[in-house]
């Protein structure tokens, strides 16, 4: 299947979304069409050649404009909302105005010099702000089209022109009303500006992850090259606390890598050679040298991109059918409008009495809410979900929410905090061995140095100096407090010493089983003791469970943790279903044959 990209330039509504997919649909090899309002992009997928010029006249003739979407364009996510700059300045000028007509119409002195000058502020207020109607309902009408604008235009500049008119022959004015439905109008679109802005901010921090450079070794030196320069097989040098800019395999070094942004993982993950890190990790205090095997759209974290914004280009099935409505809603409008000008004149109620009334129907229907309400609030609630975190996977998703009966819940970063902390202190003098490892620590940014910190200083301890600080990438840290030799690290690095854990070795198994980490202290030669830390509850997760429980809805823990840990978990917060011990690839797979059994399932993690 071929695709191609385009930004949509001119859309307001859903009946522009209708006109702009109709066009390109009519264009020969196009086989689908899906414009997505929120971010201006339209996508056109075709089974042979598509053919690009056809499809940019397409749209012209639709009475909108196009360019190609390229790479560039895209990470700037244009959208079709106005400058913000102009439309408050705008907004501001005319809720003036506005303001000003509406004192003058009720409360100001009779006369025909403040009748003109309730025209005159109309009249700034239709030629600045509610300019731009206008221009597009012309430009619509001289490609025989119609949308919002159409409405708004005849509206307003009915009753504005009937203004005039009476003016003259001493009848009723309507100056406040065309001012006040132009400023309404205006502040709809400055909401509308918001909603859309609110759905493209999740896109736009995942896209802000991506590194916009990479070290490179070529010709036995090191050089930084934009990432999308970067070519399979390349060597590239990663420093400490960079982000990786490209998928690949590790070659050489050993550090921790924080993966939250695609595992949910609170606490970094070990990398050693062979292992392989994604585009996007966060290094820890180590050096690595990564061969690439993945670049550009190709990166795990492009395609999580490339999902996000197909999913916010679906509609939902009820936002079909109100486009197919909105299609055909401006002309019937207009019909209804003429036929009650005719209805009214045959009834003898006079030609101001018909005008009126007819522009009360293009008043009334103006601002398409028919149209507009649905993927409004299709925009709205996923902005407001992705302010919360949360990723609806389609429109089609979250129109079905409601019928959800099985919830899927991630363990880390979900139903736990997602940040490592202090849960347990082997050692007799718990205060003074907290006090050794939050010294020796304090040049580490690793989490869990950053968890003994912070315990620490809820504690009140007085924490000394250390000096001599050197970080042991992906085992620990050592260094000298008050004169004492104090090494912290992992079961590895003691090992490796030679250290005697047995004393508190069953303790620490106990912990491990329950999915903590255990720092291992040992100060001048000899075991001190350890540190467990670990990832704990949220606090909102245990009601968050029991409400589900209360309205029938199955929870159900799925994790790649060991078992022990995931039911700790599970049992302290009441979880209905732990599955533990599950690869990444396969938890797809475990969502599937819940639907296969009948199951509208949603997956939270």
């Amino acid at each position: 299947m071929a695709e191609l990209r385009f930004q949509i330039k001119g859309m307001h509504c859903a009946s522009c979304v209708g006109k702009v997919e109709k066009a390109m649909a009519t264009v020969p090899g196009v086989d689908q069409v899906s414009v997505n309002l929120a971010t201006g992009e339209a996508r056109v997928h075709g089974s042979g050649h598509l053919p690009a010029l056809g499809l940019l006249e397409a749209v012209h003739r639709a009475g909108f404009e196009a360019d190609p979407a390229d790479d560039e364009a895209l990470s700037e996510i244009p959208s079709t909302v106005e400058d913000p700059q102009l439309l408050r300045r705008d907004l501001r000028l005319a809720i003036l105005l506005s303001v000003l007509l509406m004192i003058l119409a009720m409360l100001g002195p009779k006369g025909l010099p403040w009748s003109v000058a309730q025209g005159a502020l109309a009249t700034v207020v239709l030629v600045g702000p509610g300019r731009r109607f206008y221009v597009r309902a012309w430009q619509l009408l001289r490609r025989r089209g119609t949308a919002m604008e159409t409405l708004i235009a005849l509206g307003t500049g009915a009753a504005y022109l009937g203004s005039w008119a009476s003016l003259a022959l001493g009848g009723h004015l309507y100056f406040e009303g065309a001012a006040a439905i132009i400023t309404f109008v205006r502040i709809g679109k400055w909401l509308e500006s918001r909603a859309k802005h609110a759905t493209t901010r999740a896109i736009r921090a995942l896209m802000d992850l991506r590194p916009e450079t990479a070290r490179v070794k070529r010709d036995g030196r090191e050089i930084e090259v934009p990432a999308e320069a970067v070519g399979r097989g390349e060597v590239v040098v990663i420093r400490p606390g960079e982000r990786v800019p490209v998928d690949g395999r590790v070659v050489a070094g050993a550090s921790q890598l924080d993966e939250s942004l695609l595992t949910g993982e609170s606490l970094p993950v070990a990398r050693d050679e062979g292992d392989d890190v994604t585009a996007g990790s966060i290094n820890g205090d180590g050096l690595l040298e990564v061969e690439t095997t993945r670049v550009g759209d190709e990166t795990a974290l492009a395609r999580i991109v490339a999902l996000v914004q197909d999913a916010q280009a679906t509609k939902a099935p009820i936002q079909k059918t109100v486009d197919r409505v909105a299609a055909v809603f401006v002309p019937v409008v207009m019909g209804i409008a003429v036929l009650t000008f005719a209805g009214w004149v045959l009834a003898g109620s006079g030609l101001e009495r018909a005008l009126v009334n007819a522009v009360a129907v293009l008043v009334i229907a103006c601002p398409c809410a028919l149209g507009l309400a649905t993927p409004a609030a299709l925009m709205v609630g996923t902005g407001a979900a992705a302010r919360a975190g949360i990723l609806i996977k389609d429109a089609e998703a979250l129109e079905t929410a409601h019928a959800v009966d099985t919830v899927v819940l991630d363990k880390t970063g979900t139903l736990t905090v997602g940040r490592p902390d202090v849960r347990e202190i082997l050692a007799d003098d718990q205060d003074a061995l907290l006090a050794l490892v939050a010294a020796a620590q304090r040049g580490s940014e690793h989490p869990l140095a950053d968890a003994v910190r912070r315990r620490a200083e809820e504690r009140g301890l007085d924490v000394p100096q250390a000096t001599e600080f050197r970080a042991l990438p992906g085992r620990g840290v050592s260094a000298r407090v008050e004169g004492a030799a104090v090494l912290v690290g992992s079961p590895r690095l003691m090992d490796e010493r030679g250290f005697d854990r047995s004393a508190v070795r069953d303790r620490a198994a106990d912990l491990e089983a329950r999915g903590l980490t255990v720092m291992w202290v040992a100060v001048d030669g000899a075991m001190r003791g350890g540190i467990a830390v670990g990832d704990a509850p949220r606090e909102s997760s245990r009601e968050a469970l029991a409400r589900l429980a209360a309205v029938g809805v199955r929870t159900i823990m799925l994790t790649g943790d060991n078992r022990a840990a995931a039911e700790t978990v599970g049992t302290e917060l009441g979880v209905a279903e732990v599955i533990a011990e599950v690869l990444p690839e396969d938890k797809a797979r475990h969502v599937q044959e819940l639907r296969d059994g009948g199951a509208v399932v949603a997956m939270v993690g």
